[in-house]
């Protein structure tokens, strides 16, 4: 009989090692998440191709936005697998989940492990619905406040947090998309949300905001793996479209080529965000404002190469569901046909009046009774 050598015994341990190593890329990592680094489908899909797959989406809001020690801080239930699949099945393509990361760092910006940890098990519990997922620094504008005076710690700061989330995420493919600042602007004063070009505060903080984007793309460019070439996604002043259809306004520079701009459109203002009941029903007027932002963004970006992520757009709930209607129609409809993705604001709160953007029922799993019409007008603009 023959002998089994040490020799035979080395490499027989060395091919068992190799089919591990297969298995583990395949499937669940040591840690239990599945991870999705290895999906040629997305490695290289191209910017149109991207927006068609996103198709309509939807935020996770005032949940791990909050600025409390946990998501349930303003209270909105704890996030679990069932909400997300559920949303998969409404129809929903892509979500964006805020995150304030400030409130879980130590004094030298760095991210609490627990918490970085439970944001990837929503992002995993999304993208093995094969959802795209947008994660950002929501409100943290305090810390990356657009003043000359704190432009270094802004630039600080997006740079020592997206070290940290760029590392963590490499291994994920084109379905995760980042997100570097929410509505940067100059809050507490008259400028907070309008952008002014004689302004010379607004010019000041439009440059503290173009370098901390220039500042995230160079950060997460050279993490490697695949934020190489990851899609990512850039803001401007108060992610306003006045702001990113001025002159002031440019995008960061990236050797990948793979930057889409992100706006927030609660447009027409009267209408969709105001908690004026002079203003409930949809009209033409309305239409044209929507028409307006649109065209111009389409010209200036998306004619241009640059595909823009409505990231956040809504009508609040006034009594009006034949209105709310109407508008989500005409609205996700007009920014299909621009090649522009609409991210509908979610914050789970549903009495009348301003900054009522509820849609779907976290405790039930549904949308709620009063939203059924806004979420048809929703899926009505995608066909």
């Amino acid at each position: 009989m023959k002998r089994f050598s040490f020799k035979r015994l080395l490499a027989l341990l060395t091919v068992l090692v190799m089919c591990l190593a297969v298995f583990t890329a395949c499937g669940d990592t040591a840690d239990g998440h599945v991870h999705y680094g290895e999906n040629a489908e997305t490695t290289s899909i191209s910017a149109s191709n991207l927006i068609t797959d996103m198709g309509l989406g939807w935020n996770l809001g005032n949940s791990f936005d909050s600025t409390g020690d946990s998501e349930t801080s303003w209270g909105n239930p704890v996030t679990t697998e069932e909400m997300i699949d559920t949303l998969a099945e409404l129809g929903f393509k892509t979500i964006r989940i805020p995150v304030s990361w400030s409130y879980h760092c130590d004094e030298n910006y760095t991210i609490d492990e627990d918490w970085l940890k439970r944001v990837q098990e929503v992002v995993d519990w999304a993208l093995e619905n094969d959802m795209y997922v947008i994660l950002n620094s929501h409100h943290d504008n305090e810390v990356y406040y657009p003043t000359a005076d704190n432009h270094d710690e802004a630039v600080n700061y997006i740079t020592t947090i997206w070290t940290q989330i760029a590392d963590y995420f490499k291994d994920y493919d084109q379905h995760l998309i980042f997100e570097p600042m929410n509505e940067p602007r100059l809050a507490g004063t008259d400028y907070e949300w309008y952008y002014s070009e004689w302004s010379t505060e607004c010019q000041e903080a439009m440059q503290t905001i173009m370098d901390c984007n220039q500042a995230f793309v160079d950060t997460v460019r050279a993490s490697g793996g695949n934020n190489e070439t990851r899609y990512l996604m850039v803001s401007t002043y108060c992610a306003s479209p006045d702001a990113a259809l001025s002159d002031d306004f440019e995008l960061p520079s990236d050797p990948s080529d793979k930057l889409l701009l992100t706006v927030h459109m609660y447009t027409p203002y009267n209408l969709a965000m105001s908690d004026s009941y002079a203003y409930t029903q949809f009209d033409e007027s309305c239409e044209s404002d929507i028409d307006y932002y649109i065209d111009a963004l389409y010209e200036k970006f998306v004619a241009n190469g640059t595909y823009v992520i409505i990231g956040e757009m809504g009508c609040t709930n006034k009594d009006n569901q034949s209105a709310r209607e109407a508008w989500a129609g005409y609205f996700v409809s007009k920014a299909k046909e621009s090649g522009m993705v609409c991210v509908v604001w979610d914050n789970n709160y549903i009495n009348a009046g301003s900054e009522a953007y509820g849609l779907f029922d976290r405790a039930n799993l549904e949308i709620f009774d009063d939203c059924l019409d806004y979420y048809n007008g929703l899926m009505a603009g995608l066909k």
